[in-house]
């Protein structure tokens, strides 16, 4: 058998489903670069990159040469981080900042919900958002660097110590995986079912990561 007929009967309309899903992904970034471009909630924040995106599947791979043990055609990940533009040295590009002079990293990853090494499946796609001070080995490391880092290291079933008020915290998984980043994370996670109008993105999304951003800005020990 080479092609199984329940698979392209159905293909159009997965084809079609997963097309409007990651139209809904574009809107919603979209929304979320506007409303962070405004310090309602004490910061305003920038994207790192523009408007690309981090992913975990950046290439069709038609060989067994994957670093997944399956073929992982569409990405299941989406991510992109935003840092505080105040902080930006004066001529400096965004992306090209140092860590260290862009201090906190903001962070938001939809994730389908599924087929993921790390974490256990969902109900149903999540989105994750949350605030990192990532501290990178070398702290000239540029903060498109860091991000990257950030994205492909993150291991939060390994490194998740506290709970507490909706939001989970922990460090980073360090050198043994090749890690460079110290310092600590902050994560909440939020169906993305919930989050289906302009008024869900800001009450989940928007303001408690703008709140979170600036109280652990202003208070390093939070």
């Amino acid at each position: 058998m080479i092609f199984r007929p329940d698979v392209l009967a159905q293909a159009p309309s997965a084809y079609d489903a997963l097309a409007e899903y990651f139209r809904d992904i574009r809107s919603f970034y979209e929304v979320i670069s506007v409303r962070f471009a405004i310090p309602e909630y004490g910061v305003r924040l920038t994207p790192v990159a523009g408007n690309e995106l981090h992913s975990n599947a950046n290439s069709f791979l038609l060989s067994d040469n994957s670093s997944y043990p399956y073929y992982l055609w569409l990405p299941t990940w989406l991510g992109r981080f935003y840092i505080d533009p105040e902080r930006v040295p004066a001529g400096c590009p965004i992306d090209d900042c140092p860590t260290d002079k862009a201090g906190l990293v903001a962070f938001v990853w939809p994730w389908l919900g599924f087929n993921d090494a790390y974490v256990k499946d969902a109900d149903g796609p999540e989105c994750w958002f949350g605030v990192a001070d990532p501290r990178p080995e070398d702290p000239n490391e540029t903060v498109r660097t860091t991000a990257t880092s950030l994205f492909n290291y993150f291991r939060v079933e390994r490194t998740l110590d506290d709970e507490k008020d909706g939001w989970a915290t922990g460090s980073f998984a360090g050198r043994e995986i090749g890690c460079n980043l110290t310092g600590r994370w902050h994560l909440r996670r939020t169906p993305m079912a919930s989050l289906t109008s302009y008024y869900e993105v800001e009450r989940n999304i928007v303001r408690p990561l703008g709140e979170k951003f600036t109280t652990l800005a202003t208070s390093p020990t939070a």
